[in-house]
């Protein structure tokens, strides 16, 4: 009898535990939220990106810097002491060509040497160079496998994530893995238009779903381009923003890099 009355009483504890894995099943997906990454990219090497950079670093925050190496070191442009002191800062340094032609208009050898020469001189300036944005977000199949055979792991796009004024039907968010590496989406270019709410919208938005969101800059000044270029006070306020907005657990600030796990 003891032998029965103990199978009957674990038999109870089984189905209690069954029941209660169940209703785990149900409850925990449906309260879980899901992983969001922001990458915050900036294009060319401007030299008022240097400042950016700062504002990053004040917030424990890390960026990649896609680089047009024939500019570097040229008026207006960062120097190779300033990519050396921005990588070692943890921030990204990633190709962008040599003189950021849009590459679906050259002859193979031309956009292999454009995407191969740039990633060999940075290379050769000290940098471990691992993911690349196509200027213009042109590319076709035989540009991707430029960029593949030229030892990238990832190429980026534009346009393809919902943006202030455009693809309004289109994701939040890439997915993580990305569907394809060679041409990862993003929204459009950060420009003159965007407000800070534009900004924060982009991010809850891709929260709201999970994946991973890519923010592309270019001149961070007042005064220069009109058209490619947002206020530092408008880029601090934003940092300070997100730098708080991580505290809620699921969204981190990562690099290109970082996102994509290598």
């Amino acid at each position: 009898m003891r032998t029965i009355k103990h199978k009957q009483i674990m038999a109870a504890l089984g189905a209690l535990l069954l029941t209660a894995g169940a209703f785990v099943g149900v409850v925990v997906p449906a309260h879980a939220a899901a992983r969001t990454v922001v990458s915050l990219t900036f294009d060319d090497g401007n030299d008022n990106q240097l400042a950016a950079e700062q504002v990053l670093k004040a917030h424990g925050l890390k960026g990649t810097f896609f680089i047009t190496t024939s500019w570097i070191g040229g008026p207006g442009y960062l120097t190779q002491t300033d990519l050396h002191n921005i990588a070692a800062d943890g921030n990204e340094i990633g190709g962008h060509t040599v003189t950021h032609p849009d590459l679906t208009t050259l002859s193979t050898a031309a956009a292999t040497a454009e995407i191969c020469d740039g990633k060999s001189t940075l290379s050769s300036w000290g940098f471990q160079v691992s993911d690349f944005a196509y200027p213009f977000a042109a590319e076709n199949a035989a540009v991707q496998a430029d960029v593949a055979n030229c030892g990238f792991a990832s190429g980026r796009g534009l346009g393809d994530i919902t943006s202030p004024a455009s693809c309004a039907g289109c994701p939040f968010a890439e997915t993580l893995p990305p569907e394809n590496p060679l041409v990862t989406k993003a929204p459009d270019e950060v420009d003159s238009t965007w407000t800070l709410q534009n900004l924060e919208d982009l991010v809850t938005n891709a929260e709201s779903t999970g994946g991973w969101l890519q923010l592309t800059f270019h001149h961070i000044a007042v005064g220069t381009d009109p058209t490619l270029t947002i206020s530092p006070s408008l880029f601090a306020t934003f940092v300070t923003w997100l730098a708080a907005r991580t505290a809620n657990g699921t969204t981190s600030v990562q690099t290109v890099a970082q996102a994509l796990g290598h």
